[in-house]
């Protein structure tokens, strides 16, 4: 915990994040790549769509159309994966050699192996143990089969999510077959759940469920390995990501309509943003702050929400409230 506040208020913009404040941790609202290890807030961002911590606690986000993976060091962000070419990507190869087409999500393992999904390629890379890429799901082809079998030998449409459970088995969003898939412990896939068009991402739940985001139903549903759901949240506007937060209640990125929410029940209070289109507000309520299309959440340790501001280039963040 430590290390991470160390890290945000090294990033922060002046003055760092109080509670309900928004700031800036990296990102500077530009669109490109402008150099390796530069100052987060200085740092160019291109579309960041996912988020996540690495097992050190360090903050990492995921830059799309960067082809990387990069993460905060003493306030800088350094690649952890990508070559920053847009082609697929080479197994065997060490991660930053490696290109990347168009990663959208990353997590690690429960035994700390850094976990990529680059959407074009219809499949998902782990770490091999030696820090090079190797495929743990998906034949690289675009398609919907290998239900029952090994998952290096299953196709998949667009995936645009992942989740490591507790029981240790990968959930994938398969978005354009819209169906969550899971790759249990022993590597076989299966289908956990089907006819969800437009799934787009899968997240660790309070305990053997897992949260399903689909963001053309305008639902968050919680999913259980046998088949099982539970509708959470409707009526929501694109969905693009939920979390739970410290106190227990979901809170949702709804990208279409610029905001992020909790809801406990039928209560539903913002958390960040107004719901109009922008890039502006920081050092002032998160809630006053405008956001363009947020794509993912992070809950920090000491309860500091990040948010990929995809669309502004940016990783925003609210201090505990």
């Amino acid at each position: 915990m430590a290390l991470v506040f160390a890290l945000l208020l090294a990033a922060c913009a002046e003055p760092p994040c109080g509670p309900g404040v928004a700031c800036t941790v990296a990102g500077a609202g530009v669109s490109g790549f402008n150099g390796e290890g530069l100052p987060a807030p200085e740092a160019w961002l291109y579309l960041p769509s996912g988020l996540a911590l690495d097992p050190d606690g360090a903050p990492c986000v995921v830059d799309f159309n960067n082809m990387r993976v990069r993460c905060l060091a003493d306030g800088r962000l350094v690649t952890r994966a990508g070559s920053g070419v847009h082609e697929y990507s080479t197994p065997g190869a060490p991660w930053l050699q490696s290109p990347l087409e168009n990663p959208m999500d990353a997590t690690w393992a429960p035994d700390g192996r850094l976990t990529v999904l680059p959407v074009h390629e219809h499949r998902v890379l782990v770490d091999d143990g030696a820090g090079r890429v190797e495929v743990y799901a998906g034949t690289g082809e675009q398609g919907y089969s290998g239900d029952g079998g090994p998952a290096v030998q299953a196709t998949f449409s667009e995936p645009c999510g992942m989740a490591w459970a507790a029981d240790e088995s990968l959930w994938i969003a398969d978005t354009l077959n819209g169906a969550v898939r899971r790759v249990d412990a022993d590597g076989i896939v299966t289908t956990v759940v089907a006819d969800v068009p437009g799934v787009q991402r899968v997240r660790p739940g309070a305990g053997d469920e897992v949260l399903v985001v689909d963001a053309f139903g305008g639902r968050v549903l919680a999913a259980w390995p046998d088949g099982g759901t539970e509708v959470l949240a409707e009526g929501l506007e694109y969905p693009w990501s939920a979390v739970y937060g410290p106190d227990g209640a979901l809170v949702v990125a709804e990208g279409g309509a610029s905001r992020v929410v909790r809801i406990d029940g039928a209560a539903v209070e913002p958390v960040f943003g107004t719901g109009e289109v922008g890039d502006d507000g920081d050092g002032g309520p998160a809630t006053a702050a405008r956001l363009s299309w947020p794509a993912d959440l992070l809950f920090l340790p000491d309860g500091t929400l990040l948010v990929a501001d995809m669309q502004a280039g940016r990783v925003r963040a609210v201090g505990p409230d």
